[in-house]
């Protein structure tokens, strides 16, 4: 069967340093020549497709992979463009040879990686299919609550740092229509604006989506 890989033991041993990227700085874009898959040290990362009208599809965190879909599927080229979100995004990159290495070694990793890879395209789906059914109000809070902090989601309120311009990608609206909607929001006391935070009522907006 093989042995289980540690991954983050076998990178910190293998690879000494870190890619570190700033806000909004591109990892790598749609359409770019496969190098190989990403691993996420620290920083949270937004994968968009350009096919979708650079939606955004779904957000990467510490411990995840990018890059997987395109590895699978024997492709000369990624299926998607990533980003960093957060500011402090530290990733190391883990070149084509050297990943189907690392599955060789351990039927088990392999195993697991299919698994996460077969999650991410059900959810990817589901998204799609959610932002062709929903009404963009609902997308547009979904994609707030998208944003908070899963430690947070149990709580009465919650900080997010949040841009127009994100949550129209995420939402797959305009800013404008955006910026009403917060109007909106505030107004009946589902969020406030503290500069660039939106503190969230998690309840209310999770019974109007729920």
């Amino acid at each position: 069967m093989g042995k289980l890989v540690n991954i983050e033991q076998l990178l910190e041993d293998k690879y000494k340093s870190y890619n570190h990227y700033s806000s909004n700085e591109i990892i790598f874009r749609e359409g770019d020549t496969i190098r190989g898959v990403y691993f996420i040290k620290e920083g949270r990362i937004k994968v968009t497709r350009k096919a979708k009208n650079d939606m955004m599809i779904w957000f990467a965190n510490p411990k995840e992979f990018i890059g997987l879909s395109s590895f699978f599927n024997d492709s000369n080229n990624y299926s998607f463009s990533t980003s960093a979100f957060s500011s402090n995004v530290s990733v190391v990159l883990i070149p084509t040879r050297e990943f189907k290495k690392i599955l060789d070694k351990s039927a088990i990793f392999k195993e697991e990686i299919i698994h996460i890879l077969c999650d991410r395209i059900g959810a990817t789906r589901k998204r799609i299919s959610d932002i062709k059914s929903q009404s963009i109000k609902v997308r547009v809070l979904n994609a707030i609550l998208f944003l908070i902090d899963k430690k947070d989601l149990n709580k009465a309120t919650a900080k997010i740092h949040y841009s127009v311009r994100e949550l129209s990608e995420f939402a797959g609206t305009s800013t404008q229509y955006i910026k009403k909607l917060i109007t909106e929001f505030q107004k009946k006391k589902l969020l406030k604006i503290k500069g660039t935070d939106l503190v969230i009522d998690v309840i209310e907006l999770n019974a109007l989506v729920s």
